[in-house]
């Protein structure tokens, strides 16, 4: 596992590295807004499997996907123009929106189901791949399942150390700082949804940004 040490100044020598190996059908192990995870891209079959085999994962357990915007996720799922204005406020930021998937997206990635999880992250080197790379990223945490999350280089290194297989790179940028778990939302159904998984946003602020969206739209 290649190991780059990330520092402003080889910042878009970084995002090039990872980007040229992403194309090749690499996984990498990269900094999110919460932990490190591995990202790869979504129509490689072949990168997407490893990412199952590198966390020892059932796939039949889906992969949350990295979009670039709303307009990429409008492409990859169904989002209802009622949605638009509501996305705008969590995107981009710590909340996996699930919605129902288009034929675009690879069964592969949603483990069979007729939905997906998508989020757009709000690292800046995340964002700055995504601004470059043309395709969705998988979004999972870069750890072995049911392992604690890694929150540091070190961590990842030491988890895959006699693992195999194991992230081709990894984007080391340090410890990352404390932050809370991400929500995951389902929006399936727009005027009632439901919090999958608490994290950033709770019930209560939910509730509240509920209440003024009906308002808007009434």
């Amino acid at each position: 596992m290649d190991v780059l040490h990330l520092t402003e100044r080889n910042f878009e020598h970084a995002v090039g590295r990872v980007t040229s190996l992403l194309k090749r059908g690499g996984v990498v192990a990269v900094p999110t807004d919460t932990v490190y995870g591995l990202i790869a891209d979504i129509h490689r079959d072949d990168a997407v499997r490893k990412v199952f085999r590198i966390k020892a994962r059932s796939h039949t357990k889906a992969i949350p996907v990295f979009v670039r915007d709303i307009e990429m996720a409008e492409k990859y799922a169904y989002v209802e123009q009622e949605l638009i204005r509501q996305l705008d406020e969590l995107w981009p930021g710590l909340t996996t929106v699930v919605l129902e998937k288009r034929d675009i997206m690879p069964n592969l990635v949603t483990g069979g189901s007729k939905t997906v999880g998508l989020r757009v992250p709000g690292h800046p080197f995340i964002r700055a791949l995504l601004d470059r790379y043309p395709n969705p990223l998988t979004g999972t945490s870069a750890n072995l399942s049911g392992s604690e999350s890694a929150q540091s280089g070190l961590d990842i290194q030491k988890m895959f150390q006699k693992h195999m297989p194991r992230p081709d790179m990894l984007v080391d940028v340090g410890i990352l700082p404390p932050s809370p778990s991400s929500t995951v939302l389902d929006m399936t159904q727009p005027k009632n949804p439901k919090i999958l998984r608490a994290g950033a946003i709770t019930k209560e602020q939910l509730g509240e940004m509920l209440k003024q969206w009906s308002k808007v739209e009434s």
